[in-house]
């Protein structure tokens, strides 16, 4: 199409011809071909640049890798709120050789942005220019293409292009300084959970000796080895030692009610940070560190594991867990889930479809959409022993459903369980920690509990359990985000409406917590309500656990 300038030299031309044969001016006819024939000129070159020799033109954009700028020391890893400097590059083809190319923005996931430092260049050859990204939220993020406009080198006429760039970058939640050196031990003689844990032993008031050795200045009076000091000719004092199962495990509700709001300000945001920081802090002191992911089931567990391998195995859970696809995590029928990858592919991998106008065209389509998102799916998706279960039993809609989870396309997520249910997922949650390995633990139970009032008496009964094997638990209420009473109206009439609506929700959660406080103070557990993420740092080194 032409620029605004192209235009007005169409219209100069037109002006010029007109003029020229009406008043009998060759001069004026003889300039108007000239301008004419640069303006068709400049749109058969840029045309030219326009080719299908490449998918989806000749002109073609990469993202090169990231550098990570850190604040007081470089890290290896993403994480939210971290700004990662991307190069996007273009291969210029001869016909574009001078033109100016402007970035009109980017399709990419939702919870990232990405913005270029200069909005426009002029293109030679190989160009690239830097890209600022941010994430929001804690996500395998997936940057699919740039849209831009591509304008001749006179500014005459001007091309609307978007060109794939594909590129996939892992944002980490954020690391809570956590101090697991406060975390209750259990007592000697508890009973463990399954035979053979074995906790481990530290010097201390116990009633066992660890050792004997030589007196030093603060040691108490009565451990003094009175028989041993008068063999050796010096004083020798005892060294007790106390058992202790300084393990942690972590239960995470990733329910519906978990995602809503803004994206980094939900309760499934605070959740992330919080399960992943306990892994770092369990990894730095060697503790062992398990997982379980719940919604109205476990969705997904990690075996307990220490040191960096149980960081790893609970980050893959957790980005995991943005990307749900199954199919009775998100239940789409098979017309929505077949619309959302087709307009994918060719919107943005430029596959040529049929069109669905008839059965026959239906049947056709289904079978190349499936085909071309099968050709296209990433070495991890094809692998079982990497991709993990099938999202859906027919294989034709399990391929759809792991193409959307490697391009993440996003797919609806269910709606929220009734309250017997997700209170159902909770209680199994905890039978999987107290049937784990390397116990007994302390369990912490993340979830928002909204809409659980008077349905948590199965969930104090299985608490009650936990602590009859020995388990400590600590239960952590997430904080519902903020909301402003100006979203909830349109009009200045319904904000009183909306401030009755606010606190008629503040007094239910203020009930609701109250519930929670007394029955886990009934069934011996701990109760952390609504923390902010840096007021948790603090709330769990003063929490008293019983």
């Amino acid at each position: 199409m032409l620029d605004e300038r192209g235009q007005l030299l169409t219209v100069l031309i037109a002006a010029l011809a007109a003029g020229g044969l009406v008043l009998g001016v060759p001069a004026a006819v003889l300039v108007a071909a000239v301008l004419g024939g640069m303006l068709a000129r400049e749109i058969r070159r840029l045309r030219g640049g326009l080719v299908w020799a490449y998918r989806p033109w000749g002109l073609q954009a990469r993202v090169a890798s990231p550098r990570v700028v850190a604040t007081t020391r470089q890290r290896r890893s993403h994480q939210v709120g971290q700004r990662l400097h991307l190069r996007l590059m273009f291969s210029v083809p001869p016909d574009f050789d001078g033109a100016w190319l402007r970035i009109d923005g980017f399709e990419s996931t939702g919870g990232i942005v990405v913005e270029a430092r200069t909005p426009s260049l002029r293109l030679y050859r190989q160009q690239e220019i830097e890209l600022t990204a941010r994430a929001d939220t804690a996500a395998v993020h997936r940057l699919h293409g740039v849209r831009v406009s591509a304008v001749d080198a006179l500014g005459l006429v001007r091309a609307q292009l978007f060109l794939p760039c594909p590129y996939e970058v892992a944002v980490l939640p954020r690391s809570l300084p956590l101090d697991l050196r406060r975390l209750p031990e259990t007592r000697r003689n508890a009973r463990r959970a399954v035979g053979g844990n074995r906790p481990d032993r530290a010097p201390g008031q116990g009633d066992e000796l660890r050792e004997l050795r030589e007196h030093v200045a603060g040691d108490p009076f009565k451990h003094i080895a009175w028989k041993a000091s008068a063999r050796r000719g010096r004083l020798m004092s005892r060294v007790f030692e106390h058992e202790r199962a300084r393990s942690l495990y972590a239960v995470l509700d990733t329910g519906a009610t978990m995602r809503h709001g803004q994206p980094g300000r939900t309760s499934l945001d605070a959740g992330l940070d919080l399960a992943h920081s306990l892994a770092e802090a369990s990894s730095r002191q060697n503790l062992p560190y398990g997982m379980s992911l719940v919604d109205g089931e476990v969705v997904a567990r990690q075996s307990v594991r220490e040191g960096l391998a149980a960081v790893q195995a609970c980050d893959r859970a957790l980005l995991d867990v943005r990307r749900a696809v199954a199919a009775h995590l998100s239940p789409v029928d098979d017309d929505h889930l077949l619309e959302v990858v087709a307009s994918y592919l060719r919107a943005v991998e430029g596959v040529d479809l049929p069109a669905a106008t008839t059965p026959e065209g239906y049947v056709r389509l289904r079978q190349r959409t499936v085909m071309a998102a099968l050709a296209r799916l990433p070495e991890r998706e094809r692998l079982p022993a990497l991709r993990g279960p099938e999202p859906s039993p027919r294989a034709d809609l399990s391929i759809l459903r792991r193409y959307c989870r490697a391009a993440d396309l996003s797919l609806p997520y269910r709606e929220a369980l009734p309250a017997d249910a997700r209170v159902q997922g909770l209680v199994s949650g905890l039978a999987v920690a107290m049937a784990a390995r390397k116990g007994p633990f302390v369990i912490v139970l993340l979830s928002d509990f909204l809409g659980l009032r008077g349905a948590c008496d199965p969930l104090w009964q299985a608490v009650g359990r936990a602590r009859a094997r020995g388990h400590r638990v600590l239960l952590i209420s997430l904080t519902q985000p903020p909301v402003d009473v100006l979203d909830l109206v349109d009009g200045a009439d319904d904000v009183d409406t909306a401030r009755g609506l606010a606190k008629a929700d503040q007094s239910a959660r203020a009930q609701l917590l109250d519930e929670l406080r007394q029955g886990a103070r009934r069934a011996g557990a701990t109760l952390i309500a609504d923390p902010h993420p840096r007021q948790v740092v603090l709330a769990w080194g003063a929490v008293a656990f019983s």
